[in-house]
């Protein structure tokens, strides 16, 4: 196939050549606010939360000013069901859509998953969760705004003239499953029945995605690009040291391939009121991304801020990488918003929703 040429965006040239190999094995989203987009770190987490219902929304641009930028959504809902109260067992179930886009030939991945989760209550402290997710893809890309070598007449660019090239499918479909273990635990709360709020809890979990390891190429004949399965380990724990004041820490690695990713925080969250209806804390951390090439790919600083079912969260991406040459230390900006619906409860002592 001709080699791909960009007159404007030079950067943009290797991602192009890595695309239009039709050999790329892509990495999946990820967010560096990894907590606030549970359904993604793990299908085990699916209604992990205090409450009956949990809309999640992300935002990631990032790379705004090389010529590659990206820019990622995500979207999900899940929710618990009640029946299964009775054992103090718990099943819980979820939708999530993840959209994602990059560089001049606007290559694009959008994901629909349903995700379900069981856990199963091992005492008033432990909680064990299993969570599988299927999945349905649609990979493609877009030729309006790329430039080749036969559009070159020798003086400028005419896009006039024919690319010489046939391409013959832009999009492509797959499917796959993944699945996720997480252990839970929560100090038994020590105020009343109707604050569900336990401030002092913890979760370990491991997941696996691409399990089928799904095809995911553009080409028609005989040559194949397996997805590479991602690994994923995660621990993320809040622990009350004073009645104002919790000491956050999160820690994940993941691996795809040949790629890793590590990212390590902490943070303290302060309450400013704790009164029913008027709840309100703010969250300031920071993490650490640690990559696979440069022993600190960046700095992210955070901040969350929370009110009664709402949280908001904001961070930067501060690039400390090789990649600075170009991005000038400007990763991207990323924001986070999740609402928690609770049932009104006519039996304020019945605990349909152990997990808090």
């Amino acid at each position: 196939m001709k080699t791909l040429y960009s007159f404007s965006k030079g950067f943009g040239i290797f991602l192009l050549l890595s695309l239009y190999s039709f050999q790329m094995n892509a990495q999946d989203i990820h967010f560096s606010q990894f907590g606030n987009s549970p359904l993604n770190l793990n299908p085990a987490l699916t209604g992990m939360f205090g409450g009956d219902m949990r809309f999640v929304g992300n935002y990631r641009s990032q790379w705004n000013d090389v010529p590659v930028s990206y820019l990622t959504f995500s979207g999900a809902f899940d929710m618990k069901f009640d029946q299964f109260c009775s054992n103090h067992d718990q099943w819980a179930g979820g939708l999530l859509f993840n959209y994602d886009v990059a560089g001049d030939s606007k290559l694009h991945l959008a994901q629909l998953a349903a995700n379900v989760s069981y856990t199963h209550r091992v005492n008033t402290k432990n909680f064990l969760s299993l969570g599988l997710q299927l999945s349905g893809y649609q990979r493609g890309f877009k030729t309006d705004d790329l430039r080749f070598d036969n559009q070159w007449n020798n003086r400028f660019f005419d896009s006039k003239l024919s690319s010489g090239e046939n391409f013959a499918n832009t999009n492509y479909f797959f499917g796959d499953f993944s699945a996720g273990l997480n252990w839970h635990y929560q100090k038994p709360n020590s105020q009343s029945q109707w604050n569900n709020q336990n401030r002092t809890k913890l979760d370990v979990g491991v997941s696996v995605f691409h399990i089928n390891r799904p095809d995911q190429t553009f080409y028609e004949d005989q040559i194949q690009c397996d997805c590479y399965m991602r690994y994923a380990i995660h621990g993320m724990g809040t622990f009350r040291l004073t009645d104002p004041l919790d000491l956050v820490v999160l820690a994940m690695h993941q691996e795809q391939g040949p790629h890793t990713e590590t990212v390590l925080g902490i943070a303290g969250k302060i309450h400013l009121d704790q009164r029913l209806a008027r709840q309100l804390n703010i969250l300031l951390g920071i993490n650490v991304r640690l990559g696979d090439r440069d022993p600190l790919d960046a700095f992210i600083p955070n901040i969350e801020v929370q009110y009664n079912a709402w949280r908001v969260g904001l961070s930067y991406d501060v690039n400390t990488s090789d990649f600075n040459i170009a991005t000038n230390r400007f990763g991207g900006p990323e924001l986070s918003v999740a609402y928690i619906f609770v049932k009104p409860r006519l039996d304020l002592f019945r605990n349909c929703n152990p997990i808090y």
